[in-house]
């Protein structure tokens, strides 16, 4: 597939089949990191993969947000495998403290101009949700309202580590009425020219 048309194809797809995401697939999937940026090549980030049917039942029902509780039709449409990738600013300043490293000055946490832990995080979750296009998957990049200790507990995520957000992939369903009432159902999509400003604002 053409980088332009999977660009074209990507959206946040909220409602899934419940077919197996096959092994080899989820793996070139996840292969998909190795591509993405990575401040001084910190490579810091990890993934905390959920594809066991259990865990994956109990991750969705840990995070469900009791204000808007799901139904038993909703809960039936959600994503068999759930990534999360983990921030771990450790890394960074590790490897900022690092000889070929040091004189920049950012083993200090307090002198990054922006956190870059995270902003590879988001870049690499970019290459996940792009690379399941590519595999004739959907995927939704969220973040936690709920649960999101209870979940790092649970899958004894080491304390240093950080969600960056979560990502669900999967088959998607022939219609996606979880994503119903999502913003980009409801808003315009801005132009290339109202969000880029060239050569000044």
């Amino acid at each position: 597939m053409e980088l332009w048309e999977a660009l074209r194809r990507r959206k946040s797809v909220r409602s899934y089949s419940q077919e197996p995401v096959p092994p080899d697939v989820l793996d070139r999937v996840l292969d998909s990191v190795l591509r993405a940026p990575s401040a001084g090549f910190t490579q810091g980030n990890e993934f905390l993969v959920i594809s066991d049917p259990a865990e994956v039942a109990w991750f969705w029902a840990t995070i469900d947000d009791p204000s808007t509780a799901r139904t038993a039709e909703d809960t039936a449409l959600l994503a068999p495998v759930v990534v999360i990738p983990l921030a771990h600013k450790a890394a960074y300043l590790a490897r900022y403290s690092a000889p070929d490293k040091e004189e920049f000055g950012l083993s200090d946490a307090e002198k990054w101009p922006v956190p870059f832990w995270y902003v590879d995080a988001g870049m690499a979750s970019m290459c996940i949700l792009l690379a399941a296009v590519e595999e004739g998957l959907g995927a939704w990049f969220f973040g936690f309202s709920e649960g999101e200790a209870a979940v790092l507990e649970h899958f004894g995520v080491p304390p240093e580590f950080r969600p960056a957000g979560a990502i669900a992939l999967g088959y998607a369903a022939d219609v996606d009425p979880l994503s119903a009432g999502s913003s980009a159902r409801t808003r315009r999509r801005r132009t290339t020219d109202e969000l880029t400003h060239r050569n000044g604002w």
